[in-house]
């Protein structure tokens, strides 16, 4: 459907993509993006909280919309972008499905989100046109209803646009248009309404309590956890470390677990298209060391030269750290290749998913990721919270970064006891 204004076609005049085709490109883009994601994942209830008090915060929850679900579908893997229906139509789009939980109990409904085939799309599209017909009349030619006429998944411009409170704002006197998001992304209601959930009715030190809201934080905070896990593939939620962002993620695994293997002319491999914060610490510690930072070469178009990549490595090669996509260039690395051949001469390698996990499925145990670090804030979450994925034998391997409670079993002044959760 072309969008046009009452002198006629706008976009035609103007060599603009008619909303027919932002769509089309848009579901090529973003196929997986669907309606109804649920935040929650498996969920996870106080088990040491009182049965009142259980009910009572059950019952504040639903009221403000947060009633955990008993568990979630699983992710599919081998099929990111399965919509898991045969239906040839577009009914069932919505449906819920029963959840079955870890200890194999069915729980309640949850949303089981789809994708649809272009043949579904269209029926949908057609089926939602006729009962949106009125006000789609009303709107047609201007702003508000070129955005209802482009679709991402079952959602509309407009609807997608009014998940995200700041984009009401003007700025200059327009609609705010924010592009960004290499840089950081806007949080959308459901996040916002999460947050202030927490400082409702949750907010707590996590593992440092017995009391009611100890266990309500720490419930959430462990959820959490899982749903990362989940999110990206990891085979356990004991591999997944959170820290305040990529940066730091790096930070970590760079002093860490690389640092105490180092000896003098031992060497690192990054590449040319890397962010500052995946250079700098191991310049840090290769001043520290006296190891040899090596640099994969890219080709005129953009891309790493895997030939020149494989040359790299020597006997003296002890870690490998490449980034997934360039926040410079946008280039999608050949992250498969680059693991297999570090793998193939015994090194180890971490990936800097920061600019990739918002856009691309992730399974780091498909992809035998030693390390996957990437921020929060630049896929909807709040600022100051990241992840270090790390295989669970190597964070046991490594030393530790920072000093303090939780961390430790026991502590005197004669000797200590670390501990690792």
């Amino acid at each position: 459907m072309t969008t046009t204004n009452q002198d006629g076609s706008f976009e035609q005049l103007a060599g603009v993509p008619s909303a027919a085709q932002l769509t089309l490109l848009a579901n090529q883009l973003f196929p997986d993006l669907t309606e109804g994601v649920d935040i929650y994942g498996t969920g996870a209830e106080a088990a040491d909280v009182r049965e009142n008090e259980q009910a009572a915060y059950a019952a504040a929850a639903e009221a403000d919309g947060f009633a955990p679900p008993a568990g979630a579908p699983s992710f599919n893997w081998e099929d990111p972008f399965a919509y898991g229906g045969s239906a040839a139509g577009a009914e069932g789009v919505f449906e819920t499905a029963g959840v079955t939980g870890d200890n194999g109990s069915t729980g309640g409904t949850a949303y089981a989100p789809k994708v649809l085939s272009a043949e579904q799309a269209k029926a949908l599209e057609a089926q939602q046109n006729q009962t949106d017909a009125p006000e789609k009349a009303v709107v047609s030619g201007s702003q508000t209803g070129s955005e209802g006429s482009i679709r991402i998944g079952t959602k509309t411009l407009a609807q997608i646009r009014d998940d995200f409170p700041i984009l009401a704002e003007e700025i200059n006197g327009h609609p705010l248009v924010w592009l960004d998001n290499g840089a950081t992304t806007q949080r959308p209601q459901q996040v916002i309404d999460r947050i202030a959930h927490y400082y409702r009715y949750e907010n707590s030190n996590v593992h440092r309590g017995a009391h009611t809201l100890a266990a309500r934080s720490t419930d959430a905070y462990e959820n959490a956890r899982r749903i990362v896990k989940d999110f990206i593939g990891a085979s356990s939620a004991q591999e997944i470390v959170f820290v305040r962002g990529t940066t730091e993620g790096i930070n970590l695994v760079a002093n860490s677990y690389v640092l105490p293997q180092l000896k003098p002319g031992d060497e690192i491999i990054v590449s040319i298209l890397e962010h500052h914060a995946n250079i700098v610490p191991w310049q840090l510690i290769a001043q520290k060391t006296g190891a040899v930072i090596k640099v994969i070469p890219c080709d005129a178009t953009g891309q790493l030269i895997l030939s020149e990549y494989e040359k790299l490595f020597t006997r003296k090669t002890r870690f490998v750290s490449v980034t997934h996509v360039s926040n410079v260039l946008g280039t999608v690395t050949p992250v498969e290749e680059l693991i297999a051949i570090a793998h193939r001469h015994g090194v180890r390698i971490m990936i800097d998913g920061a600019q990739s996990v918002a856009h691309i499925p992730v399974n780091v145990t498909a992809l035998d990721a030693d390390f996957f670090v990437f921020s929060g804030h630049k896929i909807y979450a709040p600022t100051g919270i990241g992840v270090v994925y790390g295989k669970k034998e190597l964070l046991q391997a490594a030393e530790p970064y920072h000093g303090g409670g939780n961390m430790i079993a026991d502590v005197t002044f004669e000797r200590r006891y670390r501990q690792y959760c």
